[in-house]
């Protein structure tokens, strides 16, 4: 090249730049260009432009990603890992049924974390918890390990205070029996305050004084001021709070049904399904049945509504309005309070066209089928590891 690079940068014209983008005709060669490749026309030329704009963008695009890179991750690590000491204690309390993401903004509004969705991710990426509810006194600009690590051991229990467990799946009766270990409460008095309509649920019907189905299943601390009546107001707060974080209320009626509703369908999922992956599917199977008008002809329904737990006394024929064997539709209650895997498995269910299942592994899976002949093999394979 015999000419001078100009400093001057056009960006309009290729053809004014001195080079032929042309792919029309092909590019022009002299006798001394044996090259094959675009070239510059003259004796002495000018280059009146350094690159193209796209290419520009990209070269800064790329430059500024690299840094900012490394700004993040240096950023999320000061996040999680912040220097210096801990700051003051401050008091946190984490209700009963909260989300991963709804305990990270209580914790970011204390300060005791700076980033909510940082330690959301965090905690996903660890496969961390469960973050268990209660009081806590955390200090500020914490490791969220340290916080993850308060969490999962629960809070401080004071030496007058009980634990009291409510597992997912458990009747209104079994609560009641629960309750009645611990000194100096009565599960007749808990069962009676819980049927009498005199402490109710947003989401129960006016029709319907039961709580059964709508006392949250978890681990409470109870004090000594502690009554049978404010043990099952804190339950029904627990519930309305769970439900209110998986969006029961638009869920149910995306899916034309009332609140209610869906909690009954939740109860069955909770004592049908065995495996968290099941209890969708299973949700599925009762909404397709239902809209078909099929019996749903659940076992658990049955054995409510006899008072039985022994799958091997059940009666099929059983002349009550929770026989789904014998009556369409869903039964008049929840049959136990399901957990929020179970509330989540019936607000979203997913859309499949099965309308049968059965277990069919001693591991606890079900198996599902759209076709009566289809539910026929699973039940071949069932009946094969004895589990029918």
């Amino acid at each position: 090249m015999t000419g001078p690079i100009s400093e001057e940068y056009d960006l309009v014209g290729h053809e004014d730049a001195g080079y032929d983008l042309s792919d029309e005709g092909g590019p022009d060669h002299d006798d001394d260009d044996r090259s094959g490749g675009r070239h510059f026309r003259g004796e002495s030329f000018q280059v009146r432009h350094r690159l193209p704009r796209w290419l520009t963008v990209l070269a800064i695009v790329v430059a500024v990603g690299l840094v900012v890179g490394g700004i993040g991750i240096f950023w999320v690590e000061r996040q999680i890992n912040p220097p210096g000491h801990p700051g003051t204690p401050v008091t946190v309390t984490i209700p009963i049924g909260a989300s991963t993401g709804t305990i990270a903004s209580v914790l970011g509004k204390a300060g005791v974390i700076k980033s909510p969705t940082v330690f959301r991710m965090y905690v996903k990426l660890k496969g961390a918890g469960p973050l268990l509810a209660g009081h806590y006194d955390l200090p500020v600009h914490s490791s969220y390990d340290a916080v993850i690590s308060v969490l999962e051991k629960g809070p401080p229990q004071a030496a007058s205070d009980v634990r009291l467990t409510i597992p997912e799946g458990f009747t209104l009766a079994q609560i009641s029996d629960r309750v009645g270990t611990l000194p100096g409460l009565s599960a007749r008095k808990f069962l009676d305050l819980a049927t009498n309509g005199q402490i109710r649920s947003p989401f129960e019907p006016a029709t319907v004084n039961t709580l059964e189905g709508l006392l949250y299943p978890a681990t409470y601390q109870i004090g000594p001021s502690d009554t049978e009546a404010t043990i099952i107001q804190r339950m029904v707060d627990a519930f309305d709070q769970a439900a209110a974080t998986i969006g029961l209320e638009p869920a149910a009626a995306q899916l034309g049904l009332t609140p209610y509703q869906v909690i009954v369908v939740a109860s069955m999922v909770e004592r049908e399904a065995k495996l968290d992956e099941d209890r969708g599917p299973i949700a599925s199977v009762i909404y397709n049945r239902l809209k078909k008008g099929i019996l749903l002809q659940i076992d658990a329904t049955v054995l409510y509504g006899e008072h039985i737990t022994d799958p091997h006394q059940i009666d099929l024929k059983a002349d009550n309005p929770y026989n789904t064997y014998r009556y369409k539709g869903l039964p008049p209650t929840p049959i136990a309070s399901p957990g929020t895997p179970s509330l989540t498995a019936a607000a979203s269910p997913p859309q499949t066209s099965y309308l049968y299942y059965v277990l069919i592994s001693p591991s606890g899976k079900t198996g599902f089928a759209s076709t009566s002949a289809e539910f026929d093999k699973l039940k071949a394979q069932a009946k094969a590891q004895g589990l029918l």
